[in-house]
């Protein structure tokens, strides 16, 4: 099952809805220059290195952000589901990273020293916002986009011709593998049971964050492909 099937089944459903809300931007996201060349293998490197230390920044305080929405959970139940979830992500996200930074000469302490760009400081920032000052519900479908998007765009590459020799064949193998969309499903799910238990006022809310961050996906790969810095 993809992603776009997936919204499909959840047709009614709260995050339907929102997919479908965000379907302009969906549409802006598959045409990035970045996907596409990733997809083909010829993404220039200093422009992969760029995106994949900026990753590794993200992971860090999406890490915490997950931490914050879990603490928020109404019981145990959802508490255990949603990080467990949410560690298959982080699991496979880590190793894809590891294989990476050796594969392209990132050190530990670039890592380190690397300043998050303009577009990945503002995102990790709203995320953390979210999750600090907002409900559970809202919180939860903050952090949502990243996990679905990501496996729409991994299942629509990993979909398409392999290319021999492509270097960036262990990313779309990543975001394409059923590990990735199981944790997917399992955020698409909570978030409809929070959803149902929300008030309207909040659900407006939820749809609000949820279509902010999908913005920001947009700029976070549009920002990579840029080679984007503070610009003073």
């Amino acid at each position: 099952m993809d992603a776009s099937t997936q919204s499909t089944e959840l047709t009614g459903s709260f995050t339907a809805a929102a997919w479908d809300r965000i379907a302009p931007i969906m549409a802006e996201i598959e045409a990035l220059p970045l996907l596409q060349r990733l997809s083909d293998g010829t993404l220039p490197p200093e422009i992969f290195r760029h995106y994949i230390l900026q990753d590794a920044l993200y992971l860090k305080h999406y890490a915490r952000c997950l931490a914050i929405v879990a603490a928020k959970a109404p019981d145990n139940a959802q508490v255990l589901r949603f990080l467990g979830s949410a560690q298959k992500a982080i699991t496979v996200e880590q190793g894809l990273h590891a294989g990476f930074l050796t594969q392209f000469g990132i050190t530990s302490a670039d890592v380190t020293s690397a300043e998050p760009s303009p577009a990945g400081f503002a995102y990790t920032n709203f995320l953390l916002a979210t999750a600090y000052h907002c409900s559970y519900a809202v919180a939860l479908s903050s952090i949502l986009p990243c996990f679905w998007i990501y496996w729409h765009v991994g299942e629509a590459i990993k979909n398409r011709p392999v290319i021999e020799g492509n270097a960036f064949q262990a990313w779309i193998n990543t975001y394409g593998d059923p590990q990735f969309a199981a944790g997917a499903r399992e955020v698409i799910a909570l978030t409809d049971i929070a959803a149902r238990a929300a008030s309207p006022v909040e659900r407006a809310q939820m749809t609000d964050v949820f279509v902010r961050a999908s913005q920001y996906e947009w700029m976070f790969w549009d920002s990579a492909w840029r080679l984007e810095t503070w610009p003073v």
